[in-house]
């Protein structure tokens, strides 16, 4: 038995004398929804197939967490929550099914959070784009708590300093969301302001028929927004520029670059960065401008340029909303990363270990040359350990998957993590080693314990590099805790 469309979409109406029960609740998605439910004073439960430290915390916030999954588990009259990822077949969502409960997408309950009758806020902000969405989302939280906005923010990853993925704000003024692009469910959201990082093909299992369908996506986005929304383009991606020309009348259209590129005569608010450099271990400061207008330096604490676009995206929006900027610099340079974002998750025999969420061929790019930068002035090395993620992607992106490792030294792939997809001839992890330009790369298979993977870097690293493991699967768990062993 699935759950049609229909089922998942329809109108969500909330009320807190009515239990609300999260089928995958430890998500990171998830469990920021449940936090901001249990928050607001809502009955919350919800499952999962094993403990974290999500469902720990929504557990001491009061919330009825279930490891394993039963249809007893289902207060009565529940509301049902549910990810595009969760198994039909689940006998919680069976049970909803047989008994007429509502099931609703997370995209629906966010929405409802973000600009709902009763949990809604008066200004709504959503981070969209193929890529850098948690990160910006992340810095803009964070950037905007500090200026004291106290937003309401819902993020994949966990923010610095504040160590949580959701904040309640307790005014219901602004609202900060990651808009997710990846199962087309971002058509679900209005908000006030949208950040369009940058548009790439990505998510090949849904959008079979290529870049035209995330375009298509973005631009039925575009058309749903209210006259007078703010949107906040990166003027030097070639896909957002091409969404931006179809940008429907009435919506405000602002231009962010990464780098020099404008005059300051255009109409649009215009931010951009001048004289951007690298100034320790790979991350990058400049001065940020609005059109002819210096508004400060920004001095970023997490590797990489495109970080530095991304403390901008960052800025552009609290500037939007009056902050200051003072505030908001000194915020983002007290930003230390997400997690899974080159999160530092150990050391080893004086090597660092380092872990990122990179699966697409330019974050793969970005997140090397990162690491590469932050080396500089040292003789150690990036060792790569690489996790391709889905067989549609790899397949989608193969040319592009290729030729993006040359900033890696030492170079090891590893097997595709399926997520429940079917093999697809060729696309194995064995063929890609082989075929892959990097004059480095090996193919180890990955087992349980990781015991080969470990072993072939014992051998070959030495003080001073950096090993890097990169995808969306379970690589993520290769070096947490091996530093201790």
């Amino acid at each position: 038995m699935s759950i049609s469309t229909e089922t998942l979409n329809q109108p969500l109406h909330l009320d807190k004398a009515r239990p609300v029960h999260f089928v995958g609740v430890g998500g990171v998605g998830m469990s920021g929804l449940a936090k901001v439910l249990i928050q607001s004073g809502f009955q919350v439960s919800g499952s999962d197939l094993s403990a974290s430290a999500y469902t720990e915390e929504l557990q001491a916030l009061g919330g009825h967490i279930f490891i394993g999954h039963a249809a007893s588990q289902v207060p009565k009259s529940a509301m049902l929550i549910v990810s595009s990822s969760i198994d039909n077949q689940n006998p919680e969502i069976a049970l909803a099914l047989e008994q007429g409960l509502e099931i609703h997408h997370r995209s629906c309950l966010l929405r409802e959070v973000m600009q709902g009758a009763l949990l809604g806020h008066k200004t709504t902000i959503g981070i969209t784009g193929t890529h850098g969405k948690t990160s910006i989302t992340g810095m803009t939280g964070l950037a905007l708590k500090l200026a004291g906005l106290d937003p309401t923010v819902v993020v994949g990853g966990k923010m610095p300093r504040l160590n949580t993925n959701a904040l309640l704000s307790p005014n219901q003024q602004y609202a900060v969301a990651e808009l997710d692009e990846s199962d087309g469910t971002i058509v679900q959201y209005q908000p006030s302001v949208s950040v369009v990082a940058n548009l790439e093909l990505d998510h090949a299992d849904h959008y079979t028929n290529g870049l035209e369908g995330v375009l298509d996506t973005f631009r039925t986005y575009l058309k749903a927004l209210k006259p007078g929304s703010k949107v906040l383009y990166n003027v030097t991606c070639p896909n957002t520029q091409r969404l931006m020309a179809d940008s429907p009348p009435g919506l405000e259209s602002i231009l962010i670059a990464p780098g020099d590129v404008f005059t300051g005569q255009e109409q649009q608010t215009t931010y951009w960065l001048k004289n951007a450099r690298p100034y320790s271990k790979g991350c990058y400061q400049g001065y940020v401008y609005r059109n002819t207008k210096m508004l400060g330096e920004l001095n970023m604490s997490v590797p990489g340029l495109h970080n530095l676009f991304n403390g901008l995206c960052a800025v552009a929006v609290g500037d939007q909303l009056g902050a200051d900027f003072d505030l908001l610099a000194e915020a983002l340079q007290a930003f230390t990363g997400m997690g899974r974002r080159f999160e530092k998750v150990g050391e080893r025999n004086h090597t660092l270990l380092v872990d990122d969420y990179a699966h697409h061929p330019s974050e793969v790019l970005v997140t090397l040359k990162a690491a590469k930068e932050s080396l500089q002035g040292t003789s150690g090395r990036v060792i790569a350990v690489f996790q391709p993620h889905r067989y549609s992607r790899l397949q989608a992106l193969w040319e592009e998957f290729l030729t993006c490792f040359e900033d890696a030294d030492l170079l090891y792939l590893t097997d595709v993590y399926a997520a429940h997809e079917p093999v697809i001839p060729g696309m194995t992890a064995d063929a890609f080693a082989q075929a892959v330009k990097h004059p480095n790369a090996h193919y180890v298979p990955l087992t349980a314990d990781f015991g080969a993977l470990r072993a072939a870097l014992q051998a070959e690293m030495r003080p001073g590099d950096i090993v890097l493991s990169m995808g969306a699967g379970n690589i993520t768990k290769l070096l947490r805790n091996w530093s201790a062993e």
